[in-house]
C-alpha cells in the first residue's frame, strides 16, 4: 500500500498560547494523517519558508499586527501566499466577528474564515477536514485523468498500427 503523502501546516499566529493550543488540537485531531506543523509568529517570517516547504494548508490570523506593530495583516500575508501558490489552502483566522473582514478575506482567497471563539478548534478542524476531502478527490481526479491519457494514447497508437498495416498490405 501506497504511504500518504506528508501534509505541511503553517500556523501563523503571533498568540504563542493560542499556537501552541491549536497545534496540539490539530495533531491529536488528526493523529491518523501524515500531518506536519510549522508556526510562524510573523507573516513575514511564515513566507520565508514558504517556497522551500510548499504547504498544503496555511492558519493565518488576521491581525498579526497586534504583538509586532510593523508586521503586515493577515490579508496582506494572504496575498502574497496566492501569488506564490494559488494552491494553498488558507484559514483566515481573526478575533473579532465582522463581516466586512470576511468577505475581504475569501475574495482575496480564503478557504474559510473563523472566528475565534469558544468553538475555534472545532472549526477550524472541521475546515480542514473538508480541505483534506477535496485534496484527496483532487488527487483521485488527476489518476483517473492519467489513466484515461494512457489509454486514449494506447488506442491512438493501436489505431495507428493498424491503419499502417492496412496502407502497408494494399501498397504490396
Amino acid at each position: 500500500m501506497k504511504t500518504p503523502k506528508q501534509i505541511n501546516i503553517f500556523i501563523v499566529e503571533d498568540n504563542k498560547i493560542f499556537t501552541t493550543a491549536l497545534k496540539a488540537d490539530i495533531e491529536s485531531t488528526f493523529s491518523k494523517m501524515p500531518i506536519k506543523l510549522h508556526s510562524f509568529e510573523t507573516g513575514e517570517t511564515c513566507m520565508l519558508k514558504f517556497n522551500q516547504i510548499r504547504p498544503q494548508v496555511v492558519v493565518l490570523d488576521y491581525h498579526l499586527d497586534s504583538k509586532f506593530k510593523d508586521a503586515a495583516n493577515g490579508l496582506k500575508i494572504l496575498d502574497l501566499i496566492k501569488k506564490e501558490n494559488p494552491e494553498t489552502n488558507v484559514i483566515m483566522l481573526t478575533s473579532n466577528d465582522n463581516l466586512e473582514v470576511a468577505i475581504k478575506s475569501l475574495k482575496h482567497g480564503a478557504s474559510d474564515y473563523v472566528v475565534k471563539t469558544e468553538t475555534q478548534f472545532l472549526k477550524i478542524n472541521y475546515s480542514l477536514s473538508n480541505i483534506f476531502k477535496i485534496m484527496k478527490s483532487k488527487n483521485e481526479i488527476k489518476k483517473y485523468k492519467n489513466i484515461a491519457q494512457f489509454f486514449i494514447w494506447f488506442f491512438a497508437i493501436q489505431f495507428a498500427l493498424a491503419v499502417t498495416s492496412v496502407i502497408y498490405t494494399l501498397v504490396k
